[in-house]
């Protein structure tokens, strides 16, 4: 989904926010008014893709600006440094 919006213009974003937004402002008046939805999780999901977009927006906007350090990406996790062990001392 965050590749989706990579692709997108700046103004494709703010029109994908102003429709998510729109999404939850009509599942809260549902919610608000019969107490009830079709799915519940609705509002979460279209806050989530809001601030995905947001982000993605931020992005484009800085790096235009110069202002952004592009950071490469992981290659993979790096093992764990394993912990002394917490005991009492002899």
């Amino acid at each position: 989904m965050k590749e989706n919006f990579r692709s997108l213009s700046v103004d494709e974003l703010k029109k994908e926010v102003q429709s998510a937004s729109e999404e939850v402002r009509k599942a809260r008046f549902q919610f608000g008014v019969t107490r009830s939805l079709e799915n519940p999780k609705l509002i979460h999901n279209q806050k989530k893709r809001i601030a995905q977009a947001l982000t993605i927006q931020r992005e484009k906007e800085l790096a235009a600006a110069g202002k952004l350090k592009q950071i490469p990406p992981k290659a993979g996790k790096a093992a764990p440094v394993a912990k002394a062990a917490k005991g009492k001392k002899k």
